[in-house]
């Protein structure tokens, strides 16, 4: 068994080349791409075919060079044939020029054609999404989505419910209201088609029949009752599903005629301005005059005053006036008088005070003056519907001392009255 003197590899008995190495096997007989060209030089042998003379030899790893025709191939090295490619200029200076090259390494591989991923994670070859899986992900989400959009529209903004309150009436920027007015109640973002009850600082109010519509609006007059107490409250509602208003409105419930509500029975406003023609009666006696009621803002309401038909007025001024008594005696009488009244929840109570009153009656021996300590007459009166009023009257007793040693007496006296408001 024969092996190459290079790289141990086991060759063949006739072997001129190593398989493994390519180099040449000494002492054997040259490879023909190397033979002498002289062929008289040597032992005769075939003829160097002309053709092989030029062009590249595709023999082995290495790149032969075919030595010219007349020339010592093995001259040119220390130890004969040398490998193809090397030649005298080539030789490497104080090596061996055959020492084989290293072997190739066990873990050789070629580059790859596309990049690897990192060692030590856990891949997995990319696989294109199944259009049937986007298909199925995609109806879901629409039908999510339709779903959401139908309850949206089933049941819109009950998350929070509002409510608006407006009226005729106001103290400051809050919507007030008396009793007989009502409060224009709006709302929005209920259930559709829903039953809804009013709280007043949270309880129930009785005798409201308030329904939503089918947007879930709501629209409705609640009427104030003498139920509702006087002051602020909190309004609230909430609908059949338990919706409810989270921030109620305030208002304010004040007493009749206040923040220009009506009085009782529809009478003026405390804070208005107003006349009343009124008719009083005591006994056989009668006497007609204005009431003068001037409107004060709350919670004053207003000031009473009168004039009467025959010319006399509460105005503090000297007023007089000329009568016959019943016996035919003729008098002159002097008067001065104050008012002093009030308009307030649709009631009027006047006060005339004399505060001088004095009579000179014409006798037959000359004229008696007669005076009186000053006396009040008052008259108090309420509206029995918008327009009309009805009261009573009352005077105290009082006495005249005259200049001629005399004196007389008046009884006290009532009546009624009865007015009606001017246009």
């Amino acid at each position: 068994m024969q092996r190459c003197p290079h790289c141990g590899a086991t060759l063949p008995a006739d072997a001129y080349y190593c398989g493994r190495c390519g180099l040449p096997v000494y002492g054997a007989t040259p490879h023909e791409p190397t033979e002498r060209a002289d062929a008289g030089a040597h032992a005769p042998g075939p003829a160097l075919d002309p053709t092989r003379q030029a062009g590249p030899e595709p023999v082995g790893p290495y790149q032969g060079t075919v030595p010219a025709v007349g020339s010592d191939p093995y001259a040119m090295t220390k130890y004969g044939t040398p490998p193809y490619g090397v030649g005298p200029e080539t030789e490497p200076a104080g090596k061996d020029l055959f020492t084989p090259p290293p072997p190739p390494p066990s873990s050789f591989e070629y580059p790859p054609l596309y990049p690897i991923p990192p060692a030590g994670r856990n891949q997995r070859p990319l696989r294109r999404p199944s259009l049937m899986l986007i298909g199925v992900v995609l109806v879901v989400v629409l039908v999510v989505g339709g779903v959401l959009v139908a309850l949206n529209l089933l049941h819109v903004g009950q998350g929070q419910p509002q409510l608006r309150v407006s009226s005729a009436y106001h103290v400051g920027s809050l919507p007030a209201g008396a009793t007989g007015t009502s409060l224009q109640v709006s709302g929005q973002q209920f259930a559709s088609d829903s039953q809804v009850t009013f709280y007043l600082d949270g309880q129930p109010l009785p005798g409201v029949n308030a329904k939503t519509d089918s947007n879930g609006a709501l629209n409705v007059k609640l009427s104030v009752t003498s139920g509702w107490k006087l002051g602020q409250h909190t309004l609230t509602a909430a609908d059949a599903s338990s919706n409810r208003v989270q921030e109620g409105v305030t208002v304010v419930i004040v007493p009749q005629g206040q923040a220009h509500t009506p009085g009782p029975n529809g009478a003026p406003p405390d804070d208005a301005s107003f006349k009343i023609a009124f008719t009083a009666s005591n006994g056989s006696a009668t006497q007609s005059g204005t009431f003068t009621v001037t409107g004060h803002p709350d919670p004053a309401g207003g000031t009473v005053c009168a004039t009467y038909a025959n010319g006399m007025k509460d105005d503090g001024q000297p007023h007089t006036l000329n009568g016959v008594t019943s016996s035919g005696i003729r008098y002159q009488e002097t008067l001065v008088a104050t008012c002093q009244g009030t308009y307030r929840g649709g009631k009027i109570i006047y006060k005339e005070i004399y505060n001088q009153d004095q009579v000179v009656f014409q006798t037959s021996q000359g004229n008696v003056t007669c005076t009186t300590a000053p006396h009040t007459v008052q008259a108090e009166g309420s509206f029995v519907d918008a327009t009309h009023v009805k009261g009573t009257l009352s005077g105290p007793a009082y006495s005249y001392s005259c200049d001629n040693g005399n004196s007389s007496q008046v009884q006290a006296s009532t009546g009624t009255w009865e007015g009606q408001l001017l246009a």
